[in-house]
């Protein structure tokens, strides 16, 4: 670990009940095209004319492109947490869609933690994941368990 960088964050270490909340964020509409014409090719996403037809009345974020921004924010947030891997995710919902210049947060909540029954180097972890605008509207929202390392598995690995 680099000097002066922030330690990780072993099992031991997270609280059940901890949440925590990203700084406000906001994507271009050309951003959100961008993506759009290289991985979801539709209407609703890359031509503001039609977009303006659609359900959405404009250009909305395809729902990849706000996974991936929910992603950049949680690890600013829950970067520090010595992450092995994810598990899955469990409802994993879009209730609203993402428009262009639009503040929005991330939030992680942790509801539940356990250590692993196979491997006692390892805890199993849940967070409530959520992002929502500045007026409320929840834009996505999953629960994730994972699996973290434990404090005597970093001391291990020298980390």
């Amino acid at each position: 670990m680099e000097s002066g960088a922030t330690p990780l964050r072993s099992f031991e270490d997270l609280s059940v009940g901890e949440k925590f909340k990203s700084r406000w964020y906001s994507v271009s509409q050309k951003e959100l095209i961008n993506f759009a014409l290289e991985y979801d090719n539709q209407y609703f996403h890359v031509d503001p004319a039609r977009a303006k037809e659609s359900p959405f009345g404009g250009i909305i974020a395809s729902g990849a492109y706000t996974f991936a921004v929910w992603n950049k924010l949680n690890l600013e947030i829950n970067g520090n947490i010595a992450w092995i891997a994810g598990m899955g995710f469990e409802n994993f919902t879009f209730p609203n869609p993402l428009h262009p210049d639009v503040n929005f947060k991330a939030e992680s909540h942790l509801i539940e933690k356990r250590k692993s029954e196979s491997d006692p180097r390892r805890g199993i972890v849940k967070h409530e994941y959520k992002v929502s605008t500045e007026s409320g509207l929840t834009i996505f929202a999953c629960l994730c368990p994972a699996l973290v390392h434990t404090r005597d598995a970093l001391e291990r690995m020298n980390v």
